[in-house]
């Protein structure tokens, strides 16, 4: 887990491109922090990934670098520019120091609480390093930044898990409480179950009137049906799969079933019909489409085989089972006998949707500065869902019909209790924990590496600082490069 660092892949020993061996003598050590000699080629890396911070932060600001096609022209623009009141030189030097600070802290720490790598890591380490100079080694030549030095950045990330393994780890000094990150989990995250009936034909037009009724019409059927199964959840749980089906076969009728004419002009006309969909107790659904404006009726048979809505995604097709008993007697011809019938109801979680809690995301320092605005939260499966969802006043297992903010779909929805599913065998497995746990804490662990990285001696080389000109960096090739390496590695573009 990479916090305090964010470098993109690698990037990093010596002097290369940047000067002759009679003068690298003085300038092979970039600063000395706390008696360690960080070299150049570590500094240079970092320089490279504060390169890429300092553009990200004028971009904010309205910087604009997409017509850019060559680093020269870059450098032109960042001689030119300034960040906190300072040219961007300066602020990027300065960014890479704090992350050569931060380099040595890690080191400093990995030895103080006696740490060591694995045999597993310290070849993952030696892969990842040969990986790295494959796709940026002609960078790191003209970079000045050497094999060592890579590999120093990647063996640093590995000790830097270690750390954090130590501190908030299942066995860390921390003490971190699994029902702790259970609560913390419960208390972001919803679990919901939907049907969308959108208020549109099969064209994807807008109905009017009387198709808006037929629809309100069948919802409020939905909702009479679920009202029957409100004393048990397993069988309000299938009532809402089934109806699910039945809506998705209905939407498929109106769209497969719209009639098409010639009007007197000789253009193709499409006419959407409306359907009425009963499902039979086999779960055969009998569609009948009438098309408006046309005497002839179309019957069509659709049969389901529990197909879930578009776009859903679930975390596991768990299978709950319900038992219930029922105690009664038994008369014999001597005797009465008491006796007890269990009876099992099963269901799955494959159609429900677990949803984060959306957070409004806080402006940056430079943001605010240059007055931009953040983006609009994405919300599953529309704003006013999510907030009815998201109120901790609203009843669980009780179906509430909801028109959407735009008032173009109805839903209906059930709450239910997401700590029902906070079980190893479902949605809590490992790498569950591990993301609960980085969300939890790494706040905590960041401020305490700094905190620590700030009490350190810092000494720079000047004369490094002055010979290694961040601005000459070829900030254009390093960026091909790593849009090299996403396409290799994710099959496509960092988007």
């Amino acid at each position: 887990m990479k916090l305090l660092k964010k470098a993109a892949a690698a990037l990093l020993a010596v002097c290369t491109a940047f000067g002759c061996a009679s003068c690298g003598e003085n300038t092979a050590n970039a600063m000395t922090v706390d008696g360690y000699d960080v070299r150049a080629g570590i500094y240079l890396y970092y320089a490279t990934s504060a390169y890429t911070e300092a553009m990200s932060v004028l971009r904010d600001g309205g910087q604009n670098f997409d017509d850019v096609k060559e680093t020269k022209e870059i450098k032109k623009i960042m001689k030119d520019a300034t960040i906190d009141e300072i040219s961007a030189e300066k602020w990027i030097q300065n960014k890479a120091a704090e992350h050569c600070l931060d380099f040595v802290e890690v080191e400093r720490e990995f030895d103080a609480l006696g740490l060591t790598l694995t045999g597993d890591q310290l070849a993952a380490i030696k892969n990842e390093t040969a990986s790295n100079m494959s796709y940026y080694g002609k960078f790191y030549e003209s970079a000045g930044i050497g094999e060592q030095s890579v590999k120093d950045i990647v063996t640093n990330n590995y000790k830097q898990n270690a750390i954090w393994e130590a501190y908030y780890g299942d066995e860390g000094s921390v003490g971190v409480k699994d029902e702790d990150m259970k609560d913390y989990y419960a208390e972001n995250h919803l679990r919901i179950k939907y049907i969308e009936m959108p208020l549109k034909d099969g064209e994807g037009n807008l109905l009017k009137a009387d198709g808006k009724k037929e629809i309100e019409k069948m919802a409020d059927d939905f909702m009479s049906r679920l009202a029957k199964k409100n004393g048990s959840e397993a069988e309000l749980m299938n009532e809402m799969d089934f109806l699910i089906d039945e809506n998705a076969n209905y939407q498929t009728s109106i769209s497969e079933a719209a009639v098409t004419t010639t009007d007197e002009d000789g253009k193709t006309v499409t006419t959407a019909t409306t359907a009425k969909v009963t499902t039979n107790e086999k779960g055969e659904t009998d569609t009948t489409a009438d098309a408006e404006n046309d005497e002839t009726t179309t019957e069509t048979t659709v049969t389901t085989t529990a197909a879930g809505q578009d776009g859903d995604t679930t975390e596991t097709t768990t299978t709950v089972e319900v038992t219930t008993e029922t105690t009664g007697t038994t008369t014999g011809e001597d005797e009465t006998t008491a006796t007890t019938a269990k009876t099992t109801v099963t269901y799955s979680f494959e159609k429900e949707r677990t949803l984060a809690v959306s957070t409004t995301a806080t402006k940056s320092e430079h943001e605010q500065e240059a007055d931009t605005t953040t983006t609009e939260p994405y919300y599953t499966p529309c704003k006013t869902v999510y907030e009815w969802a998201a109120n901790p006043d609203t009843p669980l297992l009780k179906p509430e019909k909801i028109l959407s903010d735009d008032e173009e779909t109805i839903y209906i929805v059930v709450k239910m209790d997401i700590r029902e599913r906070i079980t190893e065998d479902d949605i809590w497995n490992s790498s569950t924990r591990e993301s609960v746990r980085t969300e939890m804490y790494s706040d905590a662990f960041k401020d305490l590496m700094r905190e620590k990285a700030d009490a350190l001696t810092v000494k720079r080389n000047e004369k490094a600082f002055k010979r290694y000109k961040v601005l000459d960096l070829d900030i254009m090739g390093y960026q091909e490069a790593l849009m090299s390496y996403y396409y290799s590695m994710y099959g496509g573009g960092m988007g």
